[in-house]
C-alpha cells in the first residue's frame, strides 16, 4: 500500500457504488459525474495497490479489500454520528438533539404545533429543523442517504437499500372554504364547484393524489374549475383559502386540526369520485438506533392514529 492516505470522500464513493451496484446510479445519488466515480475508485486501487473490483461472468464484483474498506467506512461513520448524538443531547448545557425533517410546509406547521403543544420537544431535549422539500425523488434520496435529513415525509420514494419507508397515512379529500364564504357553509353543490374560483396546491400533481371514478366525473372535478392561484407551498394556499372566497381540496385527515385553528368550513366534494392522497415516512436505516428520532416517529404515528 502506498504512503498516500485514503480520503474519506473516496470511501463514501465506494460505499455508494457498493450499495447501488452501479457507477451510474452512484453518480446520480452523489450528484457527481460517472467519470469522477471511476476516478475515485481507480485512486483507491492505486493507493492500496490492489484491485477494488474484479470481473466475473455475472459482471463486476467487489474484492475482499473493497468490502473491508466499506465495512470500516460504515463503522467509522456510525461512530461519528453516535458521537455527535451524545454531544448534542446535553440538555443540561442547553443543547438539544437536532432532528432534521423534510416535508411540505403545512406538515411542518402541523408537526410543530403538535410537538410544541404536548411538550415532547422540551421534555426530550429535541430541536426540530425543517429543510426544504425537494421536487425530485433522487434529491430526496440523496439527502436521506447522506444524513442531511433525518425524516422525509411525502410521496413514496423508490426502494433503496439504505432507507426504510412505511405508509404514514392515506386520506380521502374534502373541500375547504372560508367561514365568511358568501354561499358555501355546510355543504357544496356541483354548481358551487364550477361557479366559485379555486386555489390549488401544485404538489397534487407529483404523484401524491389519485382520483378514481368515471372519466366524465373526473373531468368535471379536475378540469371544470377556475383556478386563480397555484402554489408549491401548502401552507400559503391554506392560509389564502381561509381568508378569501376560494375553494381548495384538502386531505380529510387534516380537517379537524384546520377547523380548530382557522376560520374555515370543510365540506364533502359534490361528486361521486374518490380523490385520495397518500403520505409516506422515510428515514435512514441507521436512524433506528437513534432514540430521539424514534421518539419523534412515535409522536408522528400518534398524530395519524397509528
Amino acid at each position: 500500500m502506498k504512503h498516500e492516505k485514503i480520503e474519506l470522500k473516496s470511501l463514501k464513493i465506494l460505499n455508494a457504488v457498493l450499495e447501488t451496484k452501479s457507477v451510474t446510479a452512484a453518480a446520480e445519488m452523489l450528484t457527481m459525474s460517472p467519470s469522477s466515480i471511476t476516478y475515485a475508485i481507480n485512486k483507491l486501487r492505486d493507493i492500496t495497490t490492489n484491485p477494488i473490483f474484479t470481473r466475473s461472468k455475472g459482471g463486476v464484483v467487489p474484492t475482499t479489500l473493497a468490502l473491508d474498506l466499506n465495512s470500516r467506512y460504515v463503522k467509522a461513520m456510525s461512530l461519528i454520528n453516535e458521537g455527535l448524538d451524545i454531544g448534542s443531547t446535553n440538555t443540561v448545557s442547553g443543547f438539544n438533539k437536532e432532528i432534521i425533517i423534510s416535508t411540505y410546509t403545512f406538515m411542518e406547521f402541523w408537526l410543530s404545533m403538535s410537538l410544541l403543544g404536548n411538550g415532547t420537544l422540551k421534555e426530550e431535549g429535541i430541536s426540530l429543523k425543517f429543510a426544504p422539500h425537494p421536487l425530485t425523488d433522487i434529491e430526496r434520496i440523496n439527502k436521506l442517504r447522506n444524513r442531511e435529513v433525518d425524516i422525509d415525509i411525502g410521496t413514496e420514494l423508490p426502494r433503496d437499500s439504505a432507507i426504510t419507508v412505511y405508509k404514514l397515512f392515506g386520506s380521502n379529500s374534502q373541500a375547504m372554504v372560508s367561514k365568511n364564504h358568501p354561499k358555501i357553509k355546510t355543504h357544496m353543490t356541483q354548481e358551487d364547484w364550477h361557479t366559485f374560483e379555486h386555489i390549488r396546491w401544485t404538489r397534487e400533481d407529483y404523484g401524491m393524489t389519485s382520483m378514481l371514478g368515471d372519466a366524465v366525473t373526473l373531468n368535471k372535478v379536475r378540469n371544470f374549475r377556475n383556478v386563480l392561484v397555484s402554489s408549491a407551498s401548502s401552507l400559503n394556499i391554506i392560509m389564502l383559502c381561509a381568508y378569501s372566497d376560494n375553494i381548495m381540496m384538502i386531505p380529510r385527515v387534516f380537517s379537524e386540526f384546520l377547523k380548530s385553528i382557522l376560520p374555515v368550513n370543510i365540506v364533502d366534494i359534490p361528486f361521486d369520485a374518490d380523490i385520495y392522497s397518500e403520505y409516506y415516512l422515510h428515514f435512514h436505516n441507521q436512524s433506528l438506533n437513534d432514540t430521539h428520532v424514534n421518539r419523534v416517529f412515535g409522536e408522528i404515528n400518534k398524530l395519524v392514529g397509528k
